[in-house]
């Protein structure tokens, strides 16, 4: 009777691996909630406008002047954005007299 019951417990050991390997116990994670989350990250860049660059001017100082009041985004947000109007133009590097992109936050 002993050896039956160790034959029946294999048995339902080998079939619940199977069960598992084959169909799995954990539920398949939807793609369009992958799809809705990426979606969801991709940001438009912010509005900007043409200035020239004055004597002291700084990067800083003519998006504050620009938007009228103390910045709601964080200075690296400011030098991302001036860097992607600017093709890389670092803000270290405007020149006076120059034209620049500079962006506009609501």
């Amino acid at each position: 009777m002993k050896k039956f019951l160790a034959f029946v417990a294999v048995i339902i050991i080998i079939y619940s691996v199977y069960i598992d390997i084959n169909f799995g116990t954990i539920p398949v994670v939807s793609q369009t909630t992958v799809k809705s989350e990426k979606n969801a990250t991709i940001e438009k860049p912010a509005p900007y406008i043409n200035k020239k660059v004055n004597p002291g001017d700084t990067v800083l100082s003519i998006v504050e002047k620009i938007n009228k009041s103390p910045l709601t985004v964080p200075i690296k947000q400011v030098i991302i954005d001036f860097k992607k109007f600017n093709h890389n133009i670092a803000p270290e590097e405007i020149q006076i007299g120059q034209v620049y992109k500079f962006p506009i936050y609501k």
